[in-house]
This record gives structure tokens, C-alpha cells and sequence, in this order.
């Protein structure tokens, strides 16, 4: 069906083909990864073996965990190139365009704390929403841990010669945790204020397409519609529709919608039992 609504581009192709990478990247982490966590379980020894067994199951994880790595150099690649070539050092590192924590935030999550109490307006949100922020904070730390400990657990005799044993079992440890953390958070969290408000049932497609409706955009990040507006930058973010990515969007995202939150269920069911 034709639209006559304004869409604005949100996310670059940049941006969105590296997402693609660690949503990929991710899922074959979690699937291959967390079934070692649960092996107690029927569930996951079944997922374990529909995805090969041991040793496939160990090269899958391990060019996923690479595809992960490059992800993230490509992004610091990016973040270096804004400031070492473009000059664009303060956008990155502060201000209204940085995904950085900026002392607004803070007046941002108060201002949350009242609406959702009902105290006060809906804050009036810039480009990244402090949520967000702690998210790729949180998914920076995460990463920096996953990489170290996931090495030492990769090259186990190499590292067993200058580390004691205890440091090696400290290693599997954050790194099982630290797994199931992740995945808890982002089957969860992440897919309930992202994809999941009765807005944006059954995917929010800015990350696929790129692309938000003016409606969305007015609603959601209010005071940075109004910034690219008086500086008169707004039209040059308008973008046409595209059907096909929408559509391929709706494919994609929504069958690992559904994978995620089954594995959460189970995880969290097998987690119980064990407790019980």
C-alpha cells in the first residue's frame, strides 16, 4: 500500500549492515553457546545436536564470534574515521549526537521517573535516548569481557602455561555468566522497549530500513526533530519508502523474535528447576 507519510532516515547503511552482523553473529553465539550452560537439560542437548554436535557446533561459534570481533572494528573504525578525518571528534565523544552519557541524560531519566509517575510531561528525547546509551555500554563491556575470557578458553594450554588453573576456571565461569546475561537481556529488555510496544508490534523496522515515519519521529525524539529543523538539516534525512526492505524486515526479524523469547523461556524455566 502507498504512503503519503514523511519517512527520515534514521540509520545509515553503515549502521545498519554492521547490526545486521552481530544480530547474526549473536544469534549463532547464544544458540551454540548457551546449550553448554543448560547441558543437564533435554532441550538443550536436543539444540545442540540439531545444530551438529560437537566439533561443528564449535566452529560455528568460534566464526561468529569472529564475525562479532570484526563487527566491532568496523564500528571503531568508523568512530576513528568521524574524528580523525572529518573532524567531527566532539560529535562522537559529546553533545546531542553522541551515543555517549552526557549530563542531560540524567535530567533526561529524571524527567522519565516523573512521567512515568505521572508528575510530569513526556521528556522531549534527542537522537539517542539514555536507554540506549546504557545499552551500547552495555554491549561495549560485554563484548571486552566475552573476547577476553572466550580467548583464554579458545587457546585453554597456551594460557594455562602463565596463568594458574583458578584464573582459567574464573575464565569459563564469566564467560557462561556473562552469556546467559546477555542473552537474558537482550531476548528480554531489548526486545520488549524496542520491538515490542503495541506501536511497534510486530518489529520496529529503523534498524532493517533505516527509515521512521515523522509521526515516530516527533513522538519519540521530539527535541531532535526540532534541532535538525532550525538548523534547517531536516530535508536532507527525508527519504522515499521501500516496500522490499520492509517487508524483508517483518521476515527476518520476526521468526528470531520468537526463537529469542523461547529461549528465554526455557532458560529461565531450567534456571528455576535447578533452584527448586
Amino acid at each position: 500500500m502507498a504512503t503519503t507519510e514523511r519517512l527520515y532516515m534514521r540509520f545509515s547503511p553503515f549502521h545498519r549492515v554492521v547490526h545486521f552482523m552481530l544480530i547474526v553473529s549473536f544469534f549463532g553465539l547464544v544458540l551454540t553457546g548457551i546449550p553448554l550452560a543448560f547441558q543437564d537439560q533435554d532441550w538443550a542437548r536436543w539444540l545442540y545436536a540439531l545444530l551438529g554436535g560437537y566439533p561443528t557446533c564449535g566452529y560455528i561459534h568460534r566464526i561468529c564470534a569472529g564475525m562479532t570481533f570484526f563487527s566491532a572494528f568496523l564500528h571503531f573504525a568508523y568512530c576513528s574515521f568521524l574524528v580523525l578525518s572529518k573532524g567531527e571528534g566532539a560529535k562522537v565523544l559529546w553533545g546531542p549526537e553522541s551515543i555517549l552519557l552526557q549530563p542531560m541524560d540524567v535530567k533526561d531519566i529524571l524527567s522519565d521517573m516523573k512521567w512515568l509517575l505521572g508528575l510530569g510531561p513526556r521528556p522531549a528525547f534527542d537522537r539517542w535516548i539514555y536507554w540506549e546509551k546504557f545499552e551500547y555500554l552495555s554491549l561495549l563491556w560485554g563484548t571486552m569481557v566475552m573476547a577476553l575470557t572466550g580467548f583464554m578458553l579458545w587457546f585453554p594450554t597456551t594460557f594455562s602455561i602463565i596463568l594458574p588453573g583458578w584464573v582459567m576456571d574464573m575464565a569459563l565461569i564469566a564467560h557462561r555468566y556473562e552469556a546467559i546475561l546477555a542473552a537474558a537481556f537482550v531476548f528480554t529488555i531489548h526486545f520488549i522497549h524496542t520491538h515490542l510496544l503495541p506501536e511497534k508490534v510486530p518489529v520496529d523496522e529503523a534498524m532493517f530500513t533505516g527509515r521512521v515515519t515523522e509521526e515516530e519521529f516527533l513522538h519519540e525524539r521530539p527535541r531532535h526533530y526540532k534541532r535538525l529543523e532550525e538548523a534547517k538539516l531536516l530535508n536532507r534525512y527525508r527519504v522515499s519508502p521501500n516496500p522490499t526492505l520492509s517487508l524483508l524486515s517483518k521476515i527476518i526479524a520476526v521468526p528470531l523474535l520468537l526463537i529469542g523469547l523461547l529461549l528465554t523461556s526455557l532458560m529461565v524455566s531450567s534456571l528455576l528447576v535447578n533452584l527448586i
